[in-house]
């Protein structure tokens, strides 16, 4: 414990510094060339830099062009070259706005997971709640091992619709070819593993060593949820591409319907007229996922002409640049996913009470550490054209500004995970047992919230200019060492959750320590010299 507190008040006076060095870089100096008319000169003329008197000058070059023979009177005009509009860094209202309803969109698939928490464990029990716990491993788990689709498509969409140099907005038909590649691949993945599901479901919980009185529940939770499998990546993926061309509204009204249909399936098939316990549950979410996905498809992306060609198969071009995402993603995503799975194996061998216990913190945990999603978004869709610019105080602008909501969002939501697990168990839960677990784990709940939504919104920065070497490198040591901790030292839920903690607060250290040092394509642009232009 004190371990992990050294290594976040490190973290955070570290990143305090980064603000400060991000906010500190002035704004390069803006030269006039003004050239006079000399005689003796070969061409007459003699550039002559002049400084403006203030940083917000358009950096214009103002000629004074003698046109006439040296032994004549001269005459003198003005001649301003054209200019290619720079692309500006968002404000914080800007930011805000687009965080704040994206939030809700990630949100949406840890909220219906704590809704059916919430209906197992008030109409099943523990049972239903330890069940659960190796059901979502074969689901969610699953579902985010894809999660690189999605990633992908933000990078590929938001630099195919990246705002035009004069300033016309964002380009919608290169968005929308740019989007056909990830839909196409995600639908076509989902095919193939919702076949998958039904075949191999049984051996999958075989493997994970399930309880045999909670092997009936999980595998029908795995066989409703398995069987839309295809839908969940799609919408993943097509949240992605509306993110990208910076609208959170349109899909944010899509999913506040799912997770109103996923509440009233839960009561049907779970509370009244059917009792289906963790077979409700899922069918419950599996229809509200087909209808969202539906929406966003054919009615969202369609009426904002993002819609591409489904069965359209990529070109060889699209492939590729899928591929420069997807290689090195789905190795970070794998080495994330063994570290979730090694959790999942360390509380299983606990009892069954802890594993119960562990299913309603890893629950809370995981929706709490979404909020800083939206500031990871922010990151890989506005640096990436301002990388591609070499705008430095674009990204010196955009970092602070987002760093620093990242720091208040870490602490806030820290908390509120913290009060959440310390006062309101009651909610998933009647077993005194879970109740009096769950509040011994709030502390290292809180812990992990914090380093997560730290690693989350720089992990963000690192995706936008592409550092997939440095992410798979901390990725790997750091997988390494939690599935260590997880074999030798994983002795309760508590210190299952801490490991986690060390693990995101080593990587976000390691992040900050990179840029700082003037590493990776963010960390040069930074500290790059800006020469005088003439």
């Amino acid at each position: 414990m004190r371990f992990c507190i050294t290594i976040y008040g490190g973290i955070l006076l570290i990143q305090l510094q980064i603000i400060k060095r991000a906010s500190g870089f002035p704004t390069p100096p803006r030269l006039f060339a003004v050239s006079l008319n000399l005689p003796n000169s070969p061409d007459h003329k003699i550039r002559i830099p002049i400084k403006p008197l203030c940083n917000s000058e358009k950096d214009d070059s103002i000629i004074i062009q003698d046109n006439n023979p040296p032994d004549t009177d001269t005459t003198s005009h003005i001649k301003q070259p054209p200019i290619t509009t720079p692309i500006s860094p968002p404000s914080n209202r800007e930011l805000l706005s687009f965080a704040i309803p994206a939030l809700g969109i990630f949100l949406c698939s840890p909220l219906l997971s704590n809704i059916d928490n919430a209906f197992v464990g008030r109409t099943v029990g523990t049972s239903g709640l330890a069940a659960l716990s190796p059901a979502t491993i074969c689901t969610d788990q699953m579902i985010y091992l894809f999660s690189f689709l999605s990633r992908a498509t933000t990078g590929i969409v938001s630099r195919a619709y990246a705002a035009n140099r004069d300033g016309d907005g964002g380009n919608i038909d290169a968005a929308r070819e740019a989007s056909s590649a990830p839909l196409f691949v995600a639908l076509t993945c989902g095919f193939f593993l919702s076949i998958f599901y039904a075949l191999y479901t049984p051996k999958m919980l075989t493997l994970l060593n399930v309880n045999p009185t909670l092997l009936p529940a999980s595998k029908a939770y795995v066989y409703w949820r398995g069987a839309i499998v295809w839908a969940a990546l799609a919408q993943n993926v097509a949240l992605s591409i509306l993110l990208a061309t910076r609208d959170a509204i349109s899909p944010l009204k899509v999913i506040g319907i799912s997770v109103v249909i996923n509440i009233l399936g839960d009561y049907l098939l779970c509370v009244w007229p059917l009792r289906m316990g963790c077979a409700g549950a899922a069918a419950a979410t599996a229809f509200s996922t087909v209808v969202s996905c539906a929406f966003l498809l054919f009615r969202t992306l369609r009426r904002k002409k993002l819609l591409p060609n489904l069965l359209r198969i990529p070109t060889f071009q699209e492939t590729k640049e899928l591929l420069t995402y997807v290689g090195p993603l789905i190795m970070i995503v794998f080495t994330r996913l063994i570290g979730f799975i090694s959790m999942q194996r360390a509380a299983m061998r606990l009892g069954v009470t802890e594993l119960a216990t562990y299913q309603l913190c890893s629950n809370a945990m995981v929706f709490f550490l979404l909020f800083g999603e939206p500031l990871s978004q922010l990151h890989q869709t506005k640096l990436p054209s301002l990388l591609d610019a070499e705008d430095r105080e674009g990204v010196a602008m955009t970092l602070r500004s987002v760093m620093t909501l990242a720091s208040a969002t870490a602490l806030g939501i820290g908390g509120i995970a913290f009060g959440v697990l310390t006062f309101g168990s009651g909610m998933f839960t009647t077993d005194g047992a879970v109740k009096v677990l769950t509040r011994s784990t709030a502390p290292s709940v809180f812990l992990a919230v914090v380093a997560a939504i730290m690693g989350v919104v720089l992990d963000g920065a690192m995706l936008a200019s592409k550092d997939f070497g440095f992410i798979l490198t901390m990725g790997i040591t750091t997988c390494v060492l939690q599935v260590g901790w997880m074999k030798y030292y994983a002795s309760s839920v508590p210190l299952i959750f801490l490991a986690f903690a060390a693990r995101l607060g080593i990587y976000a250290l390691a992040v900050i320590l990179r840029t700082v040092m003037g590493r990776g394509m963010v960390g040069k642009i930074l500290k790059r010299k800006v020469e005088d232009e003439y």
